[in-house]
Protein backbone atom coordinates (compact mmCIF):
# COMPACT_ATOMS: atom_id res chain seq x y z
CA UNK A 1 0.00 0.00 0.00
CA UNK A 2 1.16 3.43 -1.18
CA UNK A 3 1.83 6.05 1.67
CA UNK A 4 0.26 9.46 1.39
CA UNK A 5 2.08 12.42 0.29
CA UNK A 6 2.72 13.88 4.07
CA UNK A 7 1.92 17.92 3.47
CA UNK A 8 3.92 19.44 6.42
CA UNK A 9 2.08 22.54 6.24
CA UNK A 10 -1.92 21.31 6.40
CA UNK A 11 -0.46 18.87 9.54
CA UNK A 12 0.34 21.41 11.19
CA UNK A 13 -2.54 23.20 11.23
CA UNK A 14 -4.53 20.60 12.19
CA UNK A 15 -2.91 20.08 15.72
CA UNK A 16 -5.29 21.78 18.34
CA UNK A 17 -4.40 25.04 20.02
CA UNK A 18 -4.68 23.94 23.40
CA UNK A 19 -5.26 26.81 26.12
CA UNK A 20 -3.30 27.40 28.89
CA UNK A 21 -4.74 26.25 32.45
CA UNK A 22 -5.59 29.47 34.90
CA UNK A 23 -3.82 27.80 37.77
CA UNK A 24 -2.29 29.67 40.57
CA UNK A 25 1.81 28.74 41.70
CA UNK A 26 0.27 26.73 44.94
CA UNK A 27 -2.49 24.72 42.69
CA UNK A 28 0.01 23.89 40.20
CA UNK A 29 2.81 23.11 42.59
CA UNK A 30 0.38 20.41 44.61
CA UNK A 31 -0.87 18.79 41.39
CA UNK A 32 2.64 18.24 40.71
CA UNK A 33 3.15 16.67 43.67
CA UNK A 34 0.19 14.58 44.02
CA UNK A 35 1.34 13.23 40.02
CA UNK A 36 4.92 12.86 41.51
CA UNK A 37 4.07 11.49 44.76
CA UNK A 38 7.28 13.37 46.26
CA UNK A 39 8.17 16.49 48.38
CA UNK A 40 7.74 19.21 46.16
CA UNK A 41 5.38 20.97 48.12
CA UNK A 42 7.30 21.08 51.31
CA UNK A 43 10.47 22.00 49.91
CA UNK A 44 8.62 24.95 48.02
CA UNK A 45 6.10 25.72 51.27
CA UNK A 46 8.29 28.57 51.86
CA UNK A 47 7.82 30.56 48.14
CA UNK A 48 3.87 30.39 48.99
CA UNK A 49 3.67 33.28 51.13
CA UNK A 50 4.86 35.46 48.02
CA UNK A 51 3.80 33.76 45.34
CA UNK A 52 0.98 31.48 46.30
CA UNK A 53 -2.32 33.24 44.90
CA UNK A 54 -0.60 34.17 41.62
CA UNK A 55 -0.53 32.90 38.23
CA UNK A 56 1.37 29.74 38.17
CA UNK A 57 2.30 31.38 34.43
CA UNK A 58 3.27 35.03 36.40
CA UNK A 59 6.88 34.30 38.22
CA UNK A 60 9.44 35.84 36.28
CA UNK A 61 13.08 34.58 36.34
CA UNK A 62 14.52 37.97 37.92
CA UNK A 63 11.93 36.95 40.52
CA UNK A 64 13.28 33.80 41.19
CA UNK A 65 16.79 34.74 41.48
CA UNK A 66 15.84 37.11 43.66
CA UNK A 67 14.28 34.44 46.27
CA UNK A 68 17.49 32.24 45.63
CA UNK A 69 19.61 34.95 46.56
CA UNK A 70 17.63 35.96 49.81
CA UNK A 71 17.34 32.28 50.79
CA UNK A 72 21.49 32.21 50.90
CA UNK A 73 21.54 35.66 52.51
CA UNK A 74 19.37 34.39 55.47
CA UNK A 75 21.44 31.40 56.30
CA UNK A 76 20.30 28.57 53.87
CA UNK A 77 23.06 26.48 52.31
CA UNK A 78 23.73 26.51 48.78
CA UNK A 79 22.47 23.46 48.32
CA UNK A 80 19.25 23.90 49.90
CA UNK A 81 18.61 27.01 47.75
CA UNK A 82 19.40 25.15 44.65
CA UNK A 83 17.64 22.40 45.08
CA UNK A 84 14.62 24.88 45.80
CA UNK A 85 14.89 26.21 42.05
CA UNK A 86 15.12 22.67 40.94
CA UNK A 87 12.49 21.44 42.11
CA UNK A 88 10.21 24.50 40.93
CA UNK A 89 12.52 23.78 37.28
CA UNK A 90 10.65 20.43 37.43
CA UNK A 91 7.36 21.60 38.31
CA UNK A 92 6.99 24.11 35.03
CA UNK A 93 8.71 21.02 33.04
CA UNK A 94 5.82 18.69 33.47
CA UNK A 95 3.52 21.94 33.00
CA UNK A 96 4.75 22.62 29.75
CA UNK A 97 5.34 18.53 29.06
CA UNK A 98 1.46 18.33 29.40
CA UNK A 99 0.76 21.58 27.27
CA UNK A 100 -0.78 23.27 30.49
CA UNK A 101 1.02 26.24 29.72
CA UNK A 102 0.44 29.43 27.72
CA UNK A 103 1.63 29.28 23.72
CA UNK A 104 5.24 30.18 24.33
CA UNK A 105 5.72 29.71 27.69
CA UNK A 106 9.54 28.77 28.71
CA UNK A 107 10.07 28.15 32.21
CA UNK A 108 11.42 30.98 34.97
CA UNK A 109 14.04 28.91 35.76
CA UNK A 110 16.02 28.56 32.87
CA UNK A 111 17.80 31.88 33.85
CA UNK A 112 18.68 31.31 37.26
CA UNK A 113 22.39 30.59 37.89
CA UNK A 114 22.99 27.75 41.08
CA UNK A 115 24.98 28.74 43.49
CA UNK A 116 28.34 26.76 44.19
CA UNK A 117 27.76 24.42 46.86
CA UNK A 118 29.83 22.08 49.09
CA UNK A 119 30.11 18.41 47.86
CA UNK A 120 28.64 15.84 50.33
CA UNK A 121 30.84 13.10 50.40
CA UNK A 122 29.64 10.31 52.51
CA UNK A 123 31.81 7.34 53.94
CA UNK A 124 29.79 4.47 54.94
CA UNK A 125 31.13 1.11 54.71
CA UNK A 126 30.26 -2.39 53.10
CA UNK A 127 29.04 -4.07 56.74
CA UNK A 128 27.11 -0.64 56.95
CA UNK A 129 25.30 -1.05 53.97
CA UNK A 130 24.95 -4.84 54.49
CA UNK A 131 23.23 -4.17 57.80
CA UNK A 132 21.20 -1.98 56.15
CA UNK A 133 20.43 -3.96 53.93
CA UNK A 134 19.60 -7.22 56.44
CA UNK A 135 17.33 -4.49 58.75
CA UNK A 136 15.45 -3.61 55.53
CA UNK A 137 14.21 -7.42 55.18
CA UNK A 138 12.85 -7.19 58.60
CA UNK A 139 10.04 -4.20 57.48
CA UNK A 140 6.40 -5.04 57.97
CA UNK A 141 6.47 -4.07 54.01
CA UNK A 142 8.60 -6.80 52.33
CA UNK A 143 8.71 -4.72 49.25
CA UNK A 144 11.02 -2.47 51.27
CA UNK A 145 13.67 -4.88 51.55
CA UNK A 146 13.34 -5.64 47.86
CA UNK A 147 13.61 -1.50 47.08
CA UNK A 148 16.65 -1.13 49.46
CA UNK A 149 18.30 -4.38 47.69
CA UNK A 150 17.99 -2.36 44.25
CA UNK A 151 19.26 0.96 45.59
CA UNK A 152 22.37 -0.99 46.56
CA UNK A 153 22.36 -2.93 43.48
CA UNK A 154 21.40 -0.35 41.26
CA UNK A 155 23.10 3.14 42.52
CA UNK A 156 19.61 4.52 41.21
CA UNK A 157 17.86 7.10 42.53
CA UNK A 158 14.61 6.69 44.22
CA UNK A 159 12.68 8.04 41.92
CA UNK A 160 13.92 5.53 39.34
CA UNK A 161 12.74 2.88 40.95
CA UNK A 162 9.48 3.90 42.35
CA UNK A 163 8.65 5.20 38.78
CA UNK A 164 9.20 1.48 37.49
CA UNK A 165 6.33 -0.43 36.52
CA UNK A 166 6.92 -4.46 36.01
CA UNK A 167 7.09 -4.16 32.02
CA UNK A 168 10.53 -2.45 32.96
CA UNK A 169 11.94 -5.37 34.51
CA UNK A 170 14.02 -8.53 32.48
CA UNK A 171 14.20 -10.57 34.87
CA UNK A 172 16.39 -13.11 32.44
CA UNK A 173 18.62 -10.67 32.14
CA UNK A 174 18.71 -9.05 35.67
CA UNK A 175 18.05 -5.26 35.01
CA UNK A 176 15.51 -2.60 34.84
CA UNK A 177 14.92 0.14 31.86
CA UNK A 178 14.98 3.46 33.51
CA UNK A 179 12.88 5.87 30.83
CA UNK A 180 12.75 9.14 31.42
CA UNK A 181 15.82 9.88 33.97
CA UNK A 182 16.99 13.02 35.38
CA UNK A 183 19.40 12.92 32.49
CA UNK A 184 16.74 12.44 30.06
CA UNK A 185 18.81 9.67 29.15
CA UNK A 186 17.10 5.98 29.15
CA UNK A 187 19.62 3.30 30.85
CA UNK A 188 19.23 -0.30 32.45
CA UNK A 189 19.72 -0.63 36.23
CA UNK A 190 21.44 -3.74 36.72
CA UNK A 191 20.75 -6.56 39.50
CA UNK A 192 22.31 -9.01 41.31
CA UNK A 193 21.43 -13.04 41.74
CA UNK A 194 20.36 -12.43 45.28
CA UNK A 195 18.10 -9.51 44.18
CA UNK A 196 16.57 -11.17 42.06
CA UNK A 197 15.96 -14.45 44.57
CA UNK A 198 14.16 -11.77 46.92
CA UNK A 199 12.48 -10.49 44.04
CA UNK A 200 10.72 -14.13 43.24
CA UNK A 201 10.50 -14.47 46.75
CA UNK A 202 8.48 -10.97 47.84
CA UNK A 203 6.94 -10.77 44.59
CA UNK A 204 5.82 -13.81 42.61
CA UNK A 205 5.61 -13.46 38.96
CA UNK A 206 1.97 -14.20 39.00
CA UNK A 207 1.55 -11.06 41.35
CA UNK A 208 3.71 -8.98 37.97
CA UNK A 209 1.07 -7.03 36.53
CA UNK A 210 3.48 -5.65 33.60
CA UNK A 211 1.31 -2.45 34.11
CA UNK A 212 1.55 -2.29 37.95
CA UNK A 213 4.30 0.10 39.50
CA UNK A 214 6.68 -2.20 41.11
CA UNK A 215 5.89 -0.72 44.49
CA UNK A 216 3.17 0.35 43.77
CA UNK A 217 0.81 1.99 46.95
CA UNK A 218 -2.78 1.83 47.92
CA UNK A 219 -3.82 3.98 45.58
CA UNK A 220 -3.38 2.52 42.00
CA UNK A 221 -0.64 4.22 39.94
CA UNK A 222 1.16 5.67 43.11
CA UNK A 223 4.08 4.45 44.74
CA UNK A 224 4.84 3.72 48.34
CA UNK A 225 6.17 6.59 50.22
CA UNK A 226 9.45 4.86 52.20
CA UNK A 227 10.44 7.52 54.21
CA UNK A 228 9.00 6.37 57.36
CA UNK A 229 10.60 3.34 56.37
CA UNK A 230 13.37 4.47 55.90
CA UNK A 231 13.78 6.46 58.61
CA UNK A 232 12.74 3.38 60.71
CA UNK A 233 15.39 1.29 59.58
CA UNK A 234 18.37 3.90 59.43
CA UNK A 235 17.78 4.52 62.78
CA UNK A 236 18.01 0.88 63.72
CA UNK A 237 21.01 0.80 62.10
CA UNK A 238 22.54 3.63 63.72
CA UNK A 239 22.95 5.62 60.67
CA UNK A 240 20.25 8.46 61.39
CA UNK A 241 22.30 10.71 58.93
CA UNK A 242 22.39 8.31 55.78
CA UNK A 243 20.20 9.24 53.11
CA UNK A 244 18.38 6.93 50.21
CA UNK A 245 20.74 9.43 47.65
CA UNK A 246 23.81 8.55 49.85
CA UNK A 247 23.39 4.83 48.94
CA UNK A 248 23.71 6.38 45.29
CA UNK A 249 26.97 7.49 46.10
CA UNK A 250 28.43 4.38 47.54
CA UNK A 251 27.74 2.52 44.68
CA UNK A 252 29.56 4.81 42.14
CA UNK A 253 32.83 4.82 44.63
CA UNK A 254 32.08 1.34 44.65
CA UNK A 255 32.58 0.80 41.28
CA UNK A 256 35.49 3.11 41.06
CA UNK A 257 37.10 1.14 43.93
CA UNK A 258 36.58 -1.87 41.45
CA UNK A 259 38.86 -0.09 38.22
CA UNK A 260 35.86 1.12 36.50
CA UNK A 261 37.19 4.39 34.84
CA UNK A 262 35.15 7.28 35.18
CA UNK A 263 33.54 7.34 32.24
CA UNK A 264 32.00 3.60 32.68
CA UNK A 265 30.98 4.76 36.25
CA UNK A 266 28.84 7.47 34.70
CA UNK A 267 27.48 5.64 32.14
CA UNK A 268 26.18 2.85 34.31
CA UNK A 269 24.70 5.58 36.97
CA UNK A 270 23.67 7.91 34.75
CA UNK A 271 26.07 10.56 36.24
CA UNK A 272 27.81 13.20 34.16
CA UNK A 273 31.41 12.63 34.14
CA UNK A 274 31.97 16.35 35.09
CA UNK A 275 30.28 15.98 38.42
CA UNK A 276 31.48 12.27 39.13
CA UNK A 277 34.84 13.58 38.95
CA UNK A 278 34.41 16.34 41.55
CA UNK A 279 33.16 14.09 43.73
CA UNK A 280 34.82 11.02 43.44
CA UNK A 281 38.06 12.14 41.52
CA UNK A 282 40.38 11.03 43.98
CA UNK A 283 38.85 7.19 43.76
CA UNK A 284 39.37 7.33 39.74
CA UNK A 285 43.11 8.62 40.20
CA UNK A 286 43.36 5.31 42.84
CA UNK A 287 41.96 2.87 40.13
CA UNK A 288 44.35 4.60 36.92
CA UNK A 289 47.34 4.04 39.02
CA UNK A 290 46.36 0.30 39.92
CA UNK A 291 45.86 -0.12 36.22
CA UNK A 292 48.85 1.56 35.24
CA UNK A 293 51.00 -0.62 37.90
CA UNK A 294 49.50 -3.67 36.22
CA UNK A 295 50.22 -3.01 33.11
CA UNK A 296 53.75 -2.62 33.91
CA UNK A 297 53.52 -5.93 36.00
CA UNK A 298 52.33 -7.71 32.75
CA UNK A 299 55.16 -5.66 30.70
CA UNK A 300 57.89 -6.65 32.41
Amino acid sequence: MLKTTFNMATAMTSVLEVPAIEITFDELVRAYTIVKNDETDLILRKWSPVFGTRSAWSLTTEEIINAHQAMIDHGYAAGTANRNVSALGSVYKWAIARRMTPKGFKSPTLGVQRATEAIRIVEVTDPQIERLRSLSLAYQDKRFGLFVSLLIDTGARKGELLDRNWADVDVSNRMILATKTKTDRDRFLHFTPHTLALMNRVVPESKRHPEALMFEGRVKGQPVDYRKAWLHVTQACRLPDLHMHDVRHYACARSLRAGNSAALTAQLHGHSVQVLMQRYGHLDVASLKAAAETAWANAA
